[in-house]
């Protein structure tokens, strides 16, 4: 069917859709959702090719599906054409122009290559982001390992329309500040939502500039050591609810955030690392985390929880049922396993807990009798066990 005979609305929709993929509301969340701590450098190139395939098919086609192309930008060290599109936009003739695209852009990707500072000069990348008036989303990508140089000073634009900063901490190019100092970025960035950090710091940059975050409700750790964290609890925070785990070197690394921020941390999720059921992470958060309403974690990846230390105010419980590679699914290990986590959340350690949600998939084993056998105990407590709607 040509496209003439489809309203202009009908066809925005289907490229819309046409450029959706699995990660694409988890890259561009700047509120807590369960279970979309997603790896940020895992990018949209599905999506990114059907955008640039959409702008080559004719010029109706290009004018509709440019804020799609634009919505989500790489920059590299050279853009001229980038650069030009963001400020000036296309006029091919004929009447036909498309307007400037800098305020179509919502996320950024912004490896460190690209904010090289081996001359005295001013970034060019830095002249991208400022003209990104509408920016939510900025990705520090950690480059591979090459010979740069950060000799010189930077700057970094006021970012005030930025929710979400995703950060991968580099101790050479942090050197330089402005863009590529995390203490810096944070000062131009007063509404920020959602912050994930990854990386190692040197004792050197425990005294940088103190950082408040009035508006911060997600904090996510990717993987940090020790100084990340000591850093990290010498900021305020005022906001802070969600509280995301990655992988963890060792539980111990965190006390200093339970003492900073423990008693007003709401939400704990827990990611896809069998650390947690090594480690018995749980114990911890429990020791911790006073105030605690809301634990979503994988089930197969995670400790049973200690019913030695009782937690009053848990409400809500979410287990994901992504399978590892010891227990095969509808296993009498399997089973074993999932029946010690549903009789210890039935325990009067948890008095408050009154939903447990199921996320991923359980097809495989929920209407099992054995399911409704190890699930009892829960609902004999009073609990609901639902499961999660798919988005």
């Amino acid at each position: 069917m040509p496209s003439p005979t489809l309203p202009i609305e009908l066809w925005l929709q289907i490229f819309r859709w046409a450029t959706l993929d699995t990660w694409t509301h988890a890259l561009y969340a700047t509120d807590y959702s369960p279970f979309e701590a997603i790896n940020v450098n895992i990018g949209t190139a599905e999506s990114r090719y059907t955008k640039r395939a959409l702008v080559f098919v004719c010029k109706r086609w290009r004018r509709w599906a440019t804020p799609l192309l634009y919505e989500d930008i790489f920059i590299p060290r050279t853009y001229p054409s980038l650069y030009r599109m963001l400020r000036y936009g296309e006029d091919w003739g004929d009447g036909f122009i498309i307007p400037p695209c800098a305020n179509l852009v919502k996320r950024a990707q912004l490896p460190y290559s690209s904010t090289v500072t081996s001359s005295p000069l001013a970034l060019n990348a830095l002249s991208v982001i400022k003209l990104c008036t509408s920016l939510e989303v900025l990705v520090r990508i950690a480059d591979t390992p090459s010979p740069v140089a950060y000799d010189f000073a930077t700057d970094c634009p006021s970012l005030p329309s930025l929710k979400r900063l995703d950060w991968w901490h580099s101790n050479e190019a942090a050197r330089s500040g402005g863009i590529n100092s995390l203490a810096h970025v944070l000062g131009v960035a007063p509404n920020l939502t959602y912050l994930s950090i990854g990386g190692e710091i040197w004792p050197n940059y425990l005294n940088t500039p103190p950082v408040h975050l009035p508006h911060l409700t997600t904090l996510r750790f990717r993987r940090v050591n020790a100084f990340f964290v000591l850093k990290l609890c010498r900021w305020q925070l005022p906001s802070l609810e969600n509280v995301l785990f990655d992988h963890v070197p060792g539980p111990e690394l965190f006390w200093p955030l339970w003492a900073a921020y423990g008693g007003q941390v709401r939400t704990i999720e827990l990611g896809l690392s069998l650390k947690f059921y090594v480690l018995d992470f749980l114990d911890y958060i429990f020791a911790g985390c006073t105030g605690l309403e809301k634990l979503n974690f994988y089930v197969q990846f995670t400790h049973v929880a200690p019913i030695n230390r009782p937690q009053e105010s848990l409400r809500i419980v979410g287990m994901h049922g992504h399978p590892n590679s010891f227990y095969r699914v509808g296993s009498g290990e399997y089973w074993a396993h999932l029946e010690r986590h549903f009789l210890a959340w039935s325990q009067p350690a948890f008095p408050a807990l009154k939903t447990v949600v199921l996320y991923g998939d359980w097809n495989a084993v929920i209407n099992e009798e054995e399911f409704d056998r190890v699930a009892k105990p829960l609902r004999d407590k009073g609990c609901t066990i639902e499961v999660a709607r798919e988005t």
